[in-house]
């Protein structure tokens, strides 16, 4: 009888494992790299706040830059299904790899390379970037000495690989495409508020126009006022405009933006802003600075950002000052395209490629007028109510949906065909500070909540206003606005329901961050949730509004003082707050809040609308906001 023939491939000796060292490095490397990504990817989604990876920070730069994604796709996504691959084919093979297999990576460990010269060149500093990176290229090398030379066994390997990322993605891939989709939705509701808005003023004026003689047109482009390109006083400005005018004083269509010459949105902007301004004949464009650092913007509290932002801003100004508006615009493009980014010598490089006098442009740059001019726009926008970058106006009213497609240049367009009249920037008065606080709450989308928000509540149940706060006993601003809510659930109307939700911000309870923020967070939350068990929810409350108002005393004293308030024996409770069913509570809390999209802490909701500020100088609007929910008249501020 004739025997059936063996494939090769069966017939291939299987490659002994790499030795344990080798081993052990290349796990080492897989689960570095693999949780790395996975962290991205899920700050991309919402779902987690990242020590050094805040908004507008090394890791936002990079995600939001040209390499943070590829054909659309996230770079981290696209790094967790690569080391999901990896990781995949090394504990299988025990990290004796086909050398077909070790070549590809050995393509992938060049980009890394290529990424950090990138990441250095461009200021995209990113530590999880870097760590998937430096882990790519180090397993590279781990493997490449453990490597085995039957090549019949790479088919099986890569198909094992393709298999893991293919999981990845089938997991990833449904979630981003429904996060773009809700994220598009929103923008685009936003925007056609806006439009709305600046239609139906444009329709006003136009009315207005037929029985009042516009002012007199002025041809051509102009500079701003010589006021305004030094210093004036920012309180004595009632109106909108710019610097460094772009087109005619009097113009159908006025726009103004506060920007950030290292903000990467404002980056995409200014290009659209760039073709409007070469495709749009009549329009004005006017610029404000807003750097988002510390070095010269009181708001950042401490945080830099964009640490060049305030020299580039001075840098506009300084050319603005020398050569009016052409130079400015010279400047404002030659920054943008560096993304703000500049040593002394590239700076000198560009100032005498542009025909500056680079001693002379630097003495002015680092002046007390530049200064000054850059400190007045700062003030100026904070008066306005801005907190981020770009924040742009078209006829003195705010374009909310700014990150739709294109919705600089649909705004302009839709304002066009409402036939407005040609005015001056004299005529844009936007909303002050206060207003737009109270606008960007009420615009804020409806966010569904599950019935577990209300496991610990206070106030009558059939409230007009329901008031859920995510927060930490540890953080101040949590106990501020605890304070407020606990007093309208009871005494003058209106009266709420207000809901707690746990969020304590350490990774000890809370797996839904990697922070170690408030080291007594979890302590506190454990023993309200052991109150709540051993004396339901009075004596929860009564241990809450201790430590509440104790915050600066969060110990194990201030928690036996809170359990005698609330009439439990103290050793029972710090035996509860060791339970597994007390972590779970709080756990199960902290995904809740999650699925509400948490960003920072507290994180409040008003009748299901997210509010994202509500301190305004020394004042706490919440008081008011909960006023203008319930439809009653608020006491004057």
């Amino acid at each position: 009888m004739k025997k059936k023939a063996t494939p090769a491939a069966a017939l291939a000796p299987t490659p002994a494992p790499a030795s344990i060292p080798l081993f052990s490095l290349a796990v080492v490397c897989c689960v570095a790299g693999l949780g790395a990504s996975l962290a991205l990817v899920l700050k991309h989604f919402g779902a987690v706040s990242l020590p050094g990876c805040g908004a507008g920070g090394g890791c936002d730069a990079a995600a939001k830059s040209v390499w943070g994604s590829v054909a659309g796709v996230p770079l981290s996504m696209i790094g967790a299904a690569h080391f999901a691959a990896l990781t995949t084919i090394v504990f299988v093979t025990r990290a004796k790899v086909a050398k077909a297999i070790v070549w590809g990576m050995g393509a992938a460990a060049a980009g890394s390379l290529v990424y950090f010269g990138i990441a250095l060149g461009a200021n995209l500093i990113c530590s999880y970037c870097l760590a998937v990176h430096a882990a790519n290229v180090v397993l590279f090398l781990t493997l490449t000495a453990s490597t085995t030379g039957l090549h019949s066994l790479w088919i099986r390997q890569a198909a094992i690989g393709a298999v893991a990322a293919a999981a990845t993605y089938a997991v990833l891939l449904p979630i981003e495409l429904k996060s773009r989709v809700t994220a598009r939705r929103e923008a685009e509701a936003r925007l056609a508020e806006s439009t709305a808005q600046m239609t139906a003023q444009a329709q006003s004026a136009g009315q207005a126009a037929t029985t009042t003689p516009p002012p007199a047109a002025t041809s051509g482009e102009s500079t701003a006022p010589a006021a305004a390109a030094t210093t004036p006083a920012v309180a004595a400005r009632k109106t909108l405009e710019g610097r460094f005018r772009f087109g005619p004083e009097v113009a159908p269509v006025r726009i103004v933006l506060f920007t950030d010459y290292q903000c990467p949105d404002c980056l995409k902007i200014e290009r659209e802003l760039d073709a409007l301004m070469k495709s749009t004949p009549g329009i004005s464009v006017g610029v404000r600075y807003f750097p988002l650092s510390s070095k010269c913007n009181p708001a950042m509290s401490g945080q830099d950002l964009h640490p060049n932002a305030c020299w580039a801003a001075r840098a506009a100004q300084t050319a603005g000052m020398l050569r009016g508006t052409d130079g400015f615009w010279e400047m404002h493009r030659w920054l943008f395209s560096r993304q703000g980014s500049f040593t002394d010598a590239e700076l000198v490089q560009g100032l005498q490629s542009m025909g500056y006098d680079a001693k002379a442009f630097q003495q002015i740059m680092t002046g007390d007028i530049t200064k000054s001019a850059v400190a007045e726009d700062v003030d100026f926008g904070l008066s306005l109510g801005i907190y981020f970058t770009p924040m742009i106006f078209i006829n003195g009213v705010e374009l909310r949906g700014w990150n739709a497609p294109q919705a600089l240049t649909r705004a302009v367009q839709a304002t066009l065909a409402a036939n407005p009249a040609a005015t001056a920037n004299a005529t844009d008065t936007p909303a002050d500070a206060r207003t737009k606080y109270f606008d960007d709450w009420r615009s804020q989308p409806e966010v569904a909540m599950s019935e577990g928000v209300n496991r610990h509540t206070l106030g009558p149940a059939d409230a007009k206003v329901h008031v859920v706060l995510v927060g930490d006993y540890s953080e101040k601003n949590t106990g501020d606005a605890d304070g407020i809510l606990r007093l309208f659930t009871s005494g003058p109307k209106p009266n709420i329901r207000y809901s707690f939700v746990q969020y304590p911000i350490h990774t000890d309870c809370n797996p839904t961050t990697q922070l170690k923020r408030n080291p007594t967070a979890c302590m506190a939350a454990k023993a309200t949730e052991a109150a709540d068990v051993l004396g339901g929810p009075d004596a929860f409350w009564a241990v809450h509004g201790h430590l509440m108002a104790h915050q600066d005393a969060l110990n194990l004293a201030t928690i036996r003082e809170a359990a005698g308030i609330a009439g439990i024996n103290a050793d029972d409770l710090f035996d509860a707050m060791e339970q597994p069913f007390v972590s779970e509570a709080i756990r199960n809390d902290t995904q809740m809040a999650m699925s509400m999209g948490i960003r920072s802490l507290p994180m409040i909701f008003i009748n299901g609308r997210h509010v994202p500020r509500w301190k305004l100088n020394n004042e706490n609007l919440l008081a008011a906001m909960i006023f203008d929910a319930d439809g009653s008249p608020a006491p004057a501020p």
